[in-house]
């Protein structure tokens, strides 16, 4: 048994992401000064938080990079993830922690896809956060529209003419078109069902999106499930929302060099929250994902470890 008087303290911020109103958008944990900790350590402290992700921000072994990042959810560590990555590089600089360095206003976090840039763009008061996804990538889901509508509980019908596609900008996720709001909120996923084929597919989960939105801003309604990591409804997910911007560029925009819109996700939870998603193609018909938001402190507290 381990003594209390040997125990590390180690602090920790509780992050809203994709928001400026505390309680909506999508909370993460953030450990800070994680050295020391063992992977199993870190997964049965994401465990306790028990929310979509928790951080642990280490010393960066990649020359470039600012921090470290690493990333878990209720049952596994992750390679990338957006909202930690939003949350982690808002309270990085809000505690005066890391800071940019190369006078571009960027911060550079070490993850498993490598050294993602986030970019802080201040107006004011207002911080926005933005950040460079990896490299889009595309699998074919060999999913119809009768499986597809099996796994979010909804009629055939209300799923689109766009085929059901597996995507990646950091995180595989399977990316069914809605047609309609309504059929959006009111989906009955079954979880069991997600869980098993997803895993099959090798997908963390669905991520679906319909072109209409309720809120003045947004252009899009996003939602994401991931039974298999703990999570049934992720409230805004922002690997989830780099997957579908990489999906719609390639099936709505195929010929744009750029397009830019705001997202909204989370409203069936209760906590909702919006993304802002830019895409750009180069002369070589590459595509660049960037997807942003803002973001609040709401806890911060001291870890037993």
């Amino acid at each position: 048994m381990r003594h209390a008087w040997l125990m590390m303290k180690r602090r920790y911020w509780t992050v809203d992401a994709f928001t400026r109103e505390r309680y909506h958008g999508n909370p993460a944990a953030v450990v800070f000064d994680a050295e020391g900790l063992s992977p199993d350590t870190m997964q049965a402290i994401a465990r306790e938080m028990n929310l979509s992700e928790t951080i642990f921000v280490l010393p960066p072994t990649e020359p470039s990079a600012d921090y470290w990042s690493r990333i878990f959810t209720p049952q596994h560590e992750l390679p990338f993830a957006g909202h930690p990555t939003l949350a982690t590089a808002y309270a990085m600089v809000t505690s005066n922690r890391a800071k940019p360095t190369n006078g571009d206003n960027v911060l550079r976090q070490q993850c498993g896809i490598g050294v993602v840039p986030v970019e802080i763009q201040e107006d004011g008061d207002d911080m926005r956060f933005v950040m460079t996804q990896g490299k889009p990538q595309y699998r074919n889901a060999d999913v119809e529209r009768d499986l597809a509508a099996s796994m979010l509980g909804c009629d055939p019908s209300d799923i689109g003419d766009t085929p059901v596609e597996i995507v990646s900008t950091g995180l595989w996720w399977m990316i069914p078109p809605v047609r309609t709001l309504k059929a959006m909120a009111n989906l009955s996923p079954d979880q069991r069902l997600i869980e098993e084929v997803c895993r099959e597919r090798e997908a963390i989960g669905i991520t679906t999106f319909c072109p209409d939105a309720t809120g003045d801003d947004a252009s899009y309604r996003i939602r994401s499930f991931a039974p298999g990591e703990g999570v049934p409804e992720d409230p805004v997910c922002g690997s989830g929302n780099g997957s579908t911007a990489a999906y719609v560029a390639k099936h709505l925009y195929p010929n744009e060099s750029s397009f830019a819109y705001t997202s909204e996700q989370g409203v069936e939870m209760e906590r909702d929250g919006q993304v802002f998603v830019q895409c750009e193609r180069d002369a070589a018909g590459d595509l660049t994902v960037r997807v942003g938001g803002n973001a609040v402190q709401v806890m911060e507290g001291v870890l037993h470890t």
